[in-house]
């Protein structure tokens, strides 16, 4: 059996979308001021209503979380809440908490909002007036 994504492929330039956002690292490790993420960068997919088993929204509706904050994956001998207290919640092990924190930080409960602080960050780089340094050193670049 081969398994088939329910939104299909993305297309070369969604493909490239995701490149950035992944090049551009963890955006809840960026705006929380992190000074290491915990893990790789892995590309979310947004879904309707932020709902885990709803439809995803599209290739180009994606923010790139850690694999902490993507889906709550300990590092070293850490437990679940020493990372939450070091990195802040994670949209899998904490949901709630999370969007409580998106919404205090973008002013709207969906992770549309820190997609629109990712854009930006990525037209920013786009522009050069953001290189690949200063987006490593988060948001005060």
């Amino acid at each position: 059996m081969t398994f088939r994504r329910a939104i299909g492929n993305p297309t070369k330039a969604q493909q490239a979308y995701q490149d950035q956002a992944r090049t551009l690292g963890c955006i809840a490790c960026k705006v929380r001021k992190n000074r290491k993420q915990p893990g790789p960068t892995e590309i979310h997919h947004r879904t309707i209503g932020d709902l885990h088993g709803q439809k995803q929204l599209g290739h180009d509706k994606v923010i790139a979380l850690c694999s902490w904050h993507h889906r709550g994956e300990l590092i070293g001998t850490m437990s679940s809440d020493a990372m939450r207290d070091r990195f802040g919640p994670s949209l899998a092990r904490h949901k709630r908490d999370f969007m409580e924190w998106v919404q205090d930080v973008t002013g709207e409960r969906s992770t549309s909002g820190l997609q629109a602080i990712q854009d930006g960050l990525i037209a920013l780089s786009q522009n050069n007036t953001l290189t690949t340094h200063d987006i490593g050193r988060g948001l005060n670049a």
